[in-house]
């Protein structure tokens, strides 16, 4: 599970520090409404790092527990050190920070350590809820096409 959720991670990580810069870029990174980008990628990737650890851990299925975990795992690495990064990137930069100041009703609140506990808790929020769906859709995928496996599931 640590080497699956190591690369997964890092995937993941990569994806919101790629497509943040991305939008910074574009002049888009002011628009809230593209975390929903982040949203299909975090999804995208838990999907995959669960469904790799079901075909390498095929005793796991059924277990909500076991793949939960797993995606969480994955999602601990990704998101963690995005935090992170978004902390320090609204601390070198303060135009951007006073814009979220200034746009957010609970704004005059943030700072940048708030403001990426904000991330954290929304990552760590969309990991838990996008991994126990991943599971259910995988092991429901799983029984359908491995009814020998798993008897009780085959109708």
């Amino acid at each position: 599970m640590k080497n699956i959720a190591i690369k997964y991670g890092l995937l993941l990580l990569a994806s919101f520090i790629g497509l943040f810069l991305f939008m910074h870029e574009v002049i888009e990174v002011q628009n809230y409404n593209l975390r929903i980008l982040n949203g299909f990628a975090h999804i995208g990737l838990l999907y995959l790092a669960i469904r790799r650890y079901r075909r390498e851990n095929p005793d796991t299925i059924n277990n909500y527990v076991s793949g939960v975990v797993a995606g969480m795992y994955a999602s601990i690495i990704g998101v963690l050190p995005f935090t992170a990064f978004i902390m320090f990137y609204l601390i070198g930069d303060n135009t951007f920070m006073n814009y979220i100041q200034d746009t957010i009703p609970i704004g005059k609140y943030f700072n940048p350590f708030t403001t990426s506990l904000f991330v954290f808790t929304e990552g760590i929020a969309v990991s838990l809820i996008g991994s126990y769906i991943a599971v259910r859709i995988i092991d429901m995928n799983f029984a359908q096409n491995h009814p020998e496996v798993n008897s009780e599931y085959a109708e």
